[in-house]
């Protein structure tokens, strides 16, 4: 992967890590109740409590991913609020009442 994803992708990707937790939890419901049919209900069990785990697991990097396309969004957006503030610094200008009341802006 030679460049970062945006977050408008990460964003696409915890959807698809939910949308999948789904599939495998219907799937698994499925599953278990066919071998619960069939009076296999050991492997049931141990299919519905993998089942679960595996949705759990989605769930918990869909959560993951959606933090990292915030905090990817957080940073493009103060990186362009201080590429703003630097050109206006450059040019000698001020930022309309922004100057006066940051203490971080005064010289």
């Amino acid at each position: 992967m030679d460049r970062i994803p945006t977050p408008r992708e990460l964003q696409i990707a915890a959807r698809a890590c939910v949308l999948l937790s789904y599939a495998t939890g219907l799937g698994g419901i499925a599953a278990g109740t066919w071998l619960l049919r069939g009076g296999d209900w050991p492997m049931a069990i141990v299919l519905w409590l993998i089942t679960f785990a595996v949705g759990a697991a989605l769930m918990g990097i869909s959560l993951l991913i959606r933090a990292l396309s915030g905090l990817g969004a957080q940073l493009t957006r103060l990186e362009s609020d201080v590429r703003v503030l630097a050109e206006e610094r450059a040019q000698g200008g001020r930022t309309p009442g922004g100057n006066e009341r940051d203490p971080w802006l005064r010289h």
